[in-house]
């Protein structure tokens, strides 16, 4: 019997033993709360945000851009394009990138007296996200501002 040749019992249980330790590692690296596949949706929800807010951010400054230059007339039955306004931010956002729509409510004003229009924004049917817009600036904002109605 000692001259026969095989794999012993004891070695095929430490091999199936340091299988099932590899195996559980990678299994704990694809799942939980820092895992692999958790991480790439976390990336692509802010690659999402990211591309509404670059859409939002294109439309506003080619309404901040027309309003400055001189020589911009719009075309006449055309809308004006150089006020900041429900209309022109709905359909510069689309019309800048044809994967996100942009819904507008009506004017708030903040606790800085300011006007804001918001802006909701959805990409494909992904989750919405709402930014606010200020009328007389441009300027973008990610939180609600307090507003006093």
């Amino acid at each position: 019997m000692r001259n026969q040749r095989g794999i012993t019992l004891i070695a095929l249980v430490i091999t199936i033993i340091v299988l099932l330790i590899l195996a559980g590692v990678s299994i704990a690296m694809l799942t939980g709360q820092n895992g692999i596949l958790t991480r790439a949706q976390d990336a692509t929800k802010a690659t999402t945000e990211a591309e509404a807010d670059e859409a939002l951010r294109l439309a506003v400054s080619e309404i901040l851009t027309n309003k400055l230059d001189p020589t911009y007339a719009n075309e006449a039955g055309e809308p004006d394009r150089s006020i900041i306004d429900e209309d022109n931010i709905e359909a510069l956002v689309t019309g800048n990138n044809s994967n996100v729509t942009a819904t507008c409510s009506t004017a708030i004003t903040g606790d800085d007296t300011k006007s804001y229009i918001p802006v909701k924004l959805k990409i494909n049917n992904s989750d919405e996200i709402t930014r606010w817009v200020e009328v007389e600036s441009g300027k973008i904002v990610t939180s609600n501002p307090d507003t006093t109605e």
